[in-house]
């Protein structure tokens, strides 16, 4: 507003002037007396909102898109020229407040990223167009002048749908999947208030398909979350009537869920391919279980929707409380997750956070299966372990407390029989040939039988030798060592004579396991044994 000016004095009346001590170098002048004060920055309000589109069992519903506050996000203010004017986070309702320069033309940026560092619990998750040179997504208002008084701007995000096909921007789907992941990271703090959180980058892009090939251009294979050494990712699908995830809020909590694994827990899972009707290896069952499991946890609803085809009109749900009735087992993703999730219903979320934080879980060396967790929940609380041992018994599953190996699971695998599905692991004696087998009788690739896993125990420090001889014509055998999850694998090709191939260490569990690249069904003999000094 103008400033109010004095009027002056009648000429005749003119008074002696007072002496006023200069201000000090640098201070701002002293308004003459009665004079309104210079304004040099205004209070800016305002709230970010964005399009959510509901997904309740399969099909994205249009429809009953509501507004949903833009929570935790990082809010810049710039000038005409692109000036940083201030800066601001939102809060859980979407609200922003940041002091401005005033009479300024300014613009209001908000960030689909979520950071927070220092003391305390913090994160950095940001969602990148990996189409556009991993471009960080955005929504910003028109230029306004800031004006010398209180003022407020809001933005939202609007899902750009036209009722039949999307007619506009889709501003809103970056601000829905971070949403999301906000959501999932307040699950794991409502039992850790103070975790920490890793970097995450998440790549959405209109472009993103299910396709094979280069990701800078939209080929992403599927929704994904990516280890790198250094770096957690995360793809997900957006690609219009063939598949977007964007609204699918489990898919997106379950991918976070992969990324809980690697960064405060364990995955041994072989990724790949997968469905609920399959017979799968006890690495994978564990970590697609969990994730499926932990979508309904971390989303506090009891199912999981994906959509997909045209209009994002088709798509499926899946029951998380209802357990298996066909064949239910350890290698059953359908039987996983319905334990997780029960699990979570029964006792809460922070007993199986305690178990698969632990460092039994994370550090010692069985794989990870249902059987590791199963003995890692009862070692950190052993008095609820008969509600963890009711939900085992319910899917076919050995509830035998403390047997990460699952060296009392009975249940085979169901039919068609996969020959090598049991024992668990073969027990290995160093110096001495184990014959054994791989099956493709539930598929191939990550399947039950696909790999066949030895335990054994070094007697000695020093170099061991390994040899791998197939006695199936054509087999092309590969074989991975481990130790625990905290020390990478050691993996090799096929070989009839004795190969160099690690230090072990004295009375320490390591496992291998063997698979057939070529997916057929092969029978070997493996020997491990102590060999010269490299």
């Amino acid at each position: 507003m103008p400033q109010q000016v004095a009027g002056s004095p009648p000429a005749a009346e003119v008074p002696t002037p007072e002496v006023v001590p200069a201000p000090p170098a640098g201070a701002a002048p002293t308004p003459p007396a009665g004079a309104a004060p210079v304004v040099s920055t205004v209070a800016l309000t305002g709230r970010a909102t964005y399009d959510a589109v509901p997904n309740r069992s399969g099909p994205l519903v249009y429809a009953d898109t509501v507004a949903k506050p833009v929570r935790a996000a990082s809010v810049e203010v710039v000038d005409a020229n692109g000036a940083l004017s201030g800066v601001a986070t939102t809060d859980d309702n979407g609200a922003y407040t940041v002091t401005v320069p005033a009479r300024t033309m300014l613009t209001v940026r908000v960030y689909a990223r979520l950071l927070r560092s220092g003391a305390g619990p913090g994160w950095d998750v940001s969602v990148r167009d990996n189409t556009k040179e991993n471009a960080l997504y955005s929504m910003e208002s028109v230029a306004f002048p800031s004006g010398t008084a209180a003022l407020t701007h809001d933005l939202h995000a609007a899902s750009g749908w036209g009722g039949t096909a999307y007619t506009g921007l889709r501003v809103a789907a970056p601000f829905a999947v971070v949403d999301t992941i906000y959501t999932a990271m307040q699950k794991v703090r409502s039992v850790a208030p103070a975790t920490q959180f890793p970097a995450l980058k998440v790549f959405w892009s209109s472009n993103n398909l299910p396709a094979e090939g280069n990701l800078a251009i939209g080929q992403i294979t599927t929704s994904k979350f990516v280890d790198k050494p250094g770096s957690a990712e995360m793809y997900l699908l957006g690609k219009e009537n063939v598949d977007t995830d964007e609204f699918d809020s489990s898919v997106i909590a379950h991918e976070w869920g992969h990324y809980y694994q690697a960064v405060f827990s364990r995955n041994s899972s072989t990724g790949g391919l997968h469905g609920s009707s399959e017979r799968l290896d006890r690495r994978i069952a564990l970590s697609e279980g969990w994730g499926n499991g932990w979508s309904g946890i971390a989303l506090g609803r009891s199912n999981y929707a994906d959509s997909n085809g045209a209009q994002q009109a088709k798509g499926f749900a899946l029951d998380l409380s209802r357990g298996l009735v066909d064949n239910p087992g350890w290698y059953r993703e359908g039987s996983v997750q319905s334990i997780f999730w029960n699990l979570n219903a029964q006792v809460g979320f922070k007993p199986i956070h305690d178990a698969l934080t632990s460092a039994q879980f994370r550090t010692r060396a069985p794989l990870t299966s249902i059987h590791a967790f199963a003995a890692a929940f009862n070692a950190v609380a052993p008095g609820i372990m008969p509600v963890l041992a009711a939900l085992l018994r319910a899917q076919g599953i050995s509830d035998a407390p403390n047997d990460p190996w699952g060296r009392q699971e009975t249940n085979a695998g169901g039919l068609p029989a996969v020959p090598n599905a049991l024992p668990m692991y073969i027990e290995v004696l160093t110096g001495a040939a184990t014959a054994a087998c791989v099956s493709n009788v539930a598929s191939t690739a990550n399947k039950l039988g696909n790999f066949t896993y030895f335990h054994f125990t070094a007697p000695a420090s020093g170099n061991y030798q390994w040899a791998l001889v197939p006695s199936t014509p054509g087999a092309n055998l590969a074989i991975a060592f481990y130790r625990g999850g905290a020390l990478p694998q050691y993996s090799r090709a096929a070989a009839v004579q004795p190969v160099s191939f690690v230090q072990l260490a004295a009375d320490t569990d390591y496992v291998a396991a063997v698979q057939d690249n070529n997916g057929t069904s092969a029978c070997f003999n493996l020997t491990i044994q102590q060999g010269p000094q490299p």
